[in-house]
């Protein structure tokens, strides 16, 4: 298992680098997403079920993100295994896009406010996120791509009422 989570961090820091130096290219046209969320969610139905976790992907059949397909699935991936690690038994996860945004929300256990505005921070872990497997990278990946492609992302939530994650993407 500590074999396994180095690598996925050497992994994650690697493509966070490549990411920061333009090597990857982020905004390639727009692709239609519903078909990759409900691709991602069904790829991670397994260890969702372990966790007791309910997946689920949503919304406008035609929209379009502004993002090659692979970064839209790391996108939905690094969210959905944020939810399974976090959000805790019993609840429900969904991917749900629109014209021109992604929300990812939950009905867990919420985060802090004061937790929020760092949540995107490269190895940031709130107090109850120590203790469990992770890489520290995920929304930091979530929020490069974002950004890269002319989005913006912002978290909501509060212990108790789950968390929300919205990444918007204005128009060319």
């Amino acid at each position: 298992d500590e074999v396994r989570q180095i690598g996925e961090l050497i992994d994650d820091v690697l493509f966070l680098s490549e990411l920061e130096s333009g090597r990857e290219l982020v905004a390639l046209g727009s692709t239609v997403a519903l078909p990759i969320l409900e691709e991602v969610v069904q790829g991670l139905g397994e260890s969702a079920a372990r966790a007791g976790l309910t997946l689920r992907a949503e919304g406008d059949p035609d929209a379009e993100l502004p993002l090659r397909p692979r970064m839209i699935r790391v996108i939905a991936g690094n969210l959905a295994e944020n939810s399974i690690r976090y959000a805790g038994p019993g609840s429900t996860f969904t991917l749900r896009v629109g014209p021109g945004e992604l929300i990812a929300s939950d009905d867990g256990v919420g985060v802090a406010e004061d937790d929020l505005p760092r949540l995107f921070e490269r190895f940031y872990r709130a107090d109850r996120a120590r203790a469990s497997r992770g890489t520290g990278l995920g929304l930091a990946i979530v929020k490069h791509i974002a950004n890269s492609a002319g989005g913006t992302v912002e978290a909501q939530g509060e212990i108790g009422s789950g968390l929300t994650i919205r990444i918007a993407f204005t128009g060319p």
